[in-house]
């Protein structure tokens, strides 16, 4: 007990020193968040306020992030935010208010369900309820505070992301990032506050923080190449190892010929996600050495192996382009399909004959993706197409209908105007429609019509006025 008491005065000393180096490193406060906090620390408080804020509210803060507020610090000067990771770290007061908007007044007194390297099907499972059915307030209030009970809001992130500490159970301690549009918790991969802290501050120190490929601080593993080999060797935890190999990824701009062939071992030796990750990386740092494992594995997953090609095989499609035209009319997935349609276009490739069928699919996303990547053809080949565009101008799905007008911009074509005009129609009916209001009229332009004109004309014998004729009655 001794030995942990004396370890943690160390590490409050430590701490209290990095920030004083912190404020040094970022002068310029180029750091994210840095511009609002400027590394400035408030006075710690009373551990008998503390006790009394724990009495109140029901529930017991751990002790690492006590420790934080009771010896170094309670939030930022003139009522701001700690200096901390994004926008720093809120006062106990500011975390207290963050309770009712978060997960209720009896949020924090729960149980904590969320759990490290949580999948994505048992969280959408956890997240069913809320997110597919209509819940009144008192409802919806009950759910939100089980998803995220057990859990302390502690800072900000930006937009809808949020830093969470956990309260209670197994992870009581630990940093959890989550969002408010209920996105995939992600745990950080320190065992508690305090050694999630002071991990910031030596990558401010560093000037880690400053490089791009390190992504959002604490969603990726800390470490070189080398140390991030040695702690997914070290590790047994299969989640754990797929986010050591992911930071390697993320981080890393080029690897070594001996990671290199480490990988590839990896890559035999595993199946799942290990298997797919070491892929990843091989392909993305040395495409010619892998490309045969990409032909092996596109027979076990062809989709991952499409997404790989979109994101790393620029300029080296050429010898895809058969496998891909085969396999695409059996594709189901919007996401998928939009990697390959990207694939064409980042590789210069028109070929806008196999994109026609999903114009006409039933999936919204689908059809959306099919005609925004016709927009890219020249005027003429549009023209021999209007029967398709035409059949997407009636289309259910308002968005559909926006990439369709956005295609259609300077295709002059009598044949449409009964169709502009029908959705002119519903632009003044109907709100969901507004938002064509501005392509509609771009369309209209060589029309020599507007959404309001349109109205009034005969759609079937309309002819365009030549600017001279606009005199004559």
């Amino acid at each position: 007990m001794e030995a942990i008491k004396s370890e943690l005065e160390l590490q409050v000393k430590r701490i209290k020193s990095k920030l004083i180096l912190a404020r040094k490193a970022d002068k310029k406060f180029k750091i994210f968040g840095a511009n609002g906090h400027k590394y400035k620390i408030s006075k710690p408080i009373s551990t008998d306020l503390v006790a009394a804020v724990e009495r109140k509210y029901g529930f017991q803060l751990p002790a690492c992030y006590k420790t934080f507020i009771t010896q170094i610090g309670n939030g930022g000067k003139a009522n701001g935010h700690a200096p901390g990771p994004f926008h720093g770290i809120y006062s106990l007061q500011k975390s207290i208010n963050e309770v009712d908007g978060f997960n209720g007044p009896d949020g924090p007194q729960r149980a904590c369900i969320i759990y490290p390297y949580i999948s994505e099907d048992d969280w959408q499972k956890q997240t069913y309820t809320i997110e597919n059915n209509d819940l009144n307030d008192e409802e919806y209030d009950n759910e939100l505070a089980r998803l995220y009970g057990g859990i302390l809001l502690i800072g900000s992130q930006g937009c809808a992301f949020v830093t969470g500490l956990v309260l209670n159970g197994e992870h009581k301690g630990k940093i959890v990032n989550l969002s408010f549009d209920r996105a995939l918790p992600k745990f950080t991969f320190e065992d508690n506050f305090l050694d999630w802290y002071e991990r910031w501050l030596d990558e401010v120190i560093s000037g880690d923080l400053l490089e791009w490929e390190n992504g959002w601080f604490g969603y990726t593993v800390s470490g070189s190449e080398k140390q991030l080999l040695e702690k997914y060797f070290m590790s047994e935890c299969e989640g754990y190892k797929c986010r050591c190999l992911e930071s390697l990824l993320m981080k890393s701009r080029t690897i070594s010929t001996e990671t290199f062939h480490i990988l590839e071992n990896q890559y035999h030796l595993n199946e799942g996600d290990l298997k797919r990750i070491c892929l990843e990386i091989m392909v993305k740092f040395n495409y010619l050495q892998t490309k045969t494992y990409l032909h092996e594995y596109f027979d076990i997953e062809p989709e991952f192996v499409i997404e790989l090609l979109y994101l790393y095989g620029k300029g080296k499609i050429e010898e895809w382009i058969e496998i891909l035209y085969a396999f695409v009319p059996s594709i189901k997935d919007s996401s998928i399909f939009g990697y390959f349609v990207n694939i064409l276009k980042n590789n210069k490739i028109n070929n806008y004959q196999i994109i026609l069928p999903f114009t006409t699919y039933e999936d919204n996303s689908m059809r959306l993706i099919a005609f925004s990547a016709l927009t890219s053809l020249d005027n003429k080949t549009k023209q021999t197409l209007i029967n398709y565009f035409i059949a997407g101008l009636t289309d259910s799905n308002v968005d559909v209908i926006y990439h369709v007008l956005s295609a259609l911009k300077g295709i002059v074509d009598n044949r449409l105007l009964k169709y502009y005009q029908e959705i002119a129609r519903k632009i003044s009916e109907k709100e969901e429609y507004q938002s064509l209001t501005y392509r509609l009229n771009d369309c209209l332009t060589d029309f020599n019509l507007t959404n309001e004109t349109i109205l009034n004309i005969d759609a079937e014998n309309y002819k365009i006025r030549k600017w001279f004729q606009f005199w004559k009655k």
